[in-house]
């Protein structure tokens, strides 16, 4: 199978295109001729590719270039460093969905949620000593969620100090709705330290 074949499109938006590449394009060699290959096109101004990853970023400008020519000149680049004539596809106009139905993103999908399962019962055979130890007894969980609590509203305090200064105190009717819900924040938890 040739090297334009086995790119795939991960994600479009209106000026920017990511992609799938395979680890044949990843030599520092290819790396070059893409990233300068793209970089000489009109109106792309941004060409990022992770070898180690196997991604390939294209940023350009919307109106000097569109989807379709920047797709063409990635072809004609992979088809020189392949040696081999042009990709078939290179020639007509794409759109996300032929990708997707040759397996790139949903390839792409399954082997996340692979390494994100595999992640999730490594944690799991971790963290199962741990579970003794940390048992959170109803106390336990009462100090945790109080001092969550007062640091929650520290920060508050402090995100809000220079309008509470500046412009609350200053014109206090004005901001009636801040105040009522300052002072049910002070009532709560004024609430959760008494003794039950």
């Amino acid at each position: 199978m040739s090297l334009a074949r086995q790119i795939y499109l991960r994600y479009r938006v209106e000026g920017h295109l990511r992609f799938v590449i395979p680890q044949e394009l990843c030599s520092p060699g290819a790396v070059r001729q893409i990233e300068q290959g793209l970089k000489d096109i009109a109106g792309v101004y941004r060409v990022e590719l992770y070898p180690r990853q196997g991604k390939l970023s294209i940023r350009y400008i919307e109106g000097a270039n569109d989807f379709n020519r920047v797709i063409r000149a990635l072809y004609k680049i992979v088809a020189r460093i392949d040696n081999a004539p042009l990709a078939s596809c290179a020639g007509k106009d794409l759109t996300l969905e032929e990708p997707v139905r040759q397996g790139g993103i949903s390839g792409w999908l399954k082997s996340k949620f692979h390494q994100a399962r595999g992640a999730v019962a490594a944690m799991g055979v971790i963290s199962q000593p741990l579970k003794s130890k940390l048992l959170l007894t109803r106390e336990k969980e009462q100090f945790v969620i109080d001092f969550l609590t007062d640091i929650l509203v520290l920060y508050l305090i402090k995100l809000h100090w220079h309008l509470i200064t500046h412009e609350w105190l200053k014109r206090p009717w004005q901001h009636r709705n801040e105040w009522m819900a300052t002072l049910y924040m002070i009532f709560l938890q004024v609430r959760s330290k008494k003794p039950k």
